[in-house]
């Protein structure tokens, strides 16, 4: 990084004086899944390889604090989404209906790592990804050091009679979706994209 500065203001001064250089700058490294990139471990790359997501490389407050879904007993339009791309979505429709305090849509609205602010808390599938990629057993565990528990989800359970009272966790280290009561308190990793 120190380098790619350097260099960069080297070029600068030779440009100024009228001398063109024939190197160009270093290409920034490929993304790829288990990078330390944009605040973050990246755990999901679109075909461009340009752009993804990226998990936190902590729990969102203390180590020990966990959180409420929020709004139980009440089906939040807009948060049923479970697929890659709808975690964004999913954490402000809840963050907009539900007024819990403590909720973990908007502990991660609220989470910042480093210049970064753009957190939400990640879809059941988001979620999924996160633990297949970098989860117990790859390579890159000990770089997000996930905790054996269930972690939230922003994802509500589409089953209408159920709905109200119940969204999807994930246990991070061993894959293991399960859906827990939205009163419950689980732990929060929030994701953003690049």
């Amino acid at each position: 990084m120190v380098f790619g500065v350097l260099f960069s203001s080297f070029n600068s001064a030779l440009l100024e004086e009228g001398i063109s250089s024939t190197h160009t700058q270093p290409n920034s490294p490929k993304m790829s899944i288990g990078m330390e990139a944009h605040g973050g471990v990246i755990f999901y790359l679109d075909k461009s390889r340009r752009h993804g997501l990226v998990v936190s490389t902590e729990n969102v407050g203390e180590r020990s604090t966990k959180y409420e879904w929020g709004c139980s007993g009440t089906k939040v339009i807009g948060a049923n989404g479970t697929k890659v791309g709808t975690g964004l979505a999913n954490t402000h429709a809840i963050a907009g209906s539900c007024k819990d305090v403590n909720q973990a849509a908007q502990a991660c609205l609220d989470y910042t790592q480093g210049t970064y602010e753009d957190w939400y808390l990640p879809s059941l599938e988001e979620l999924e990804l996160i633990s297949k990629h970098l989860g117990a057993g790859s390579d890159f565990s000990e770089l997000v050091n996930f905790d054996r528990t269930y972690y939230f989800s922003s994802s509500q359970l589409k089953n209408k009679k159920y709905q109200g009272n119940y969204a999807w966790t994930v246990n991070l280290l061993d894959n293991y979706p399960l859906f827990s009561l939205k009163s419950s308190k689980h732990k929060v990793r929030a994701v953003r994209s690049f």
